[in-house]
């Protein structure tokens, strides 16, 4: 299946409200500077998956960290959030966004800001990242970037 990635931080009617993960973060925390949403769609135009990431200058370990340690200058990306509709399309996007980073040569480290959950520990960890630490309500895994 061929998939495309979009960035539609500029189009939260497709993404705001619909977060399993962190459905309380709201629109304006989502689109701050140095935050974006990215969507991935299949060659019919529909969307199967979201990622919200955001620019960090140091490791977060917690959203209210996240929100402090946000930079447009930030060169680690912070994927803090990944939902899919579709079997497969969570790696996908993950994979997308990784070559999106690697291409753009403006991070120099990926690290999730995850939930303590089995579910996105085995999703990490089946994509290849390391777990890199566990806090008191988050855990972090870090994607090889070349």
């Amino acid at each position: 299946m061929t998939y495309i990635l979009e960035n539609v931080t500029d189009s939260p009617d497709l993404w705001f409200n619909r977060d399993p993960v962190r459905p309380e973060l709201d629109i304006e925390f989502r689109i701050e500077a140095g935050r974006e949403v990215f969507g991935l769609k299949d060659e019919h135009g529909k969307f199967k998956a979201f990622l919200c990431m955001a620019r960090t200058t140091d490791i977060p370990t917690s959203t209210k960290e996240l929100d402090l340690l946000t930079s447009i200058t930030g060169r680690i990306a912070v994927p803090y959030s990944v939902w899919s509709y579709q079997k497969g399309a969570g790696k996908e996007i993950i994979n997308q966004v990784l070559t999106l980073m690697q291409r753009a040569k403006t991070v120099s480290r990926v690290i999730t800001l995850s939930p303590l959950t089995e579910m996105a520990r085995k999703f990490h960890l089946r994509n290849d990242a390391i777990e890199l630490q566990k806090n008191d309500t988050t855990v972090n895994f870090e994607y090889h970037v070349i």
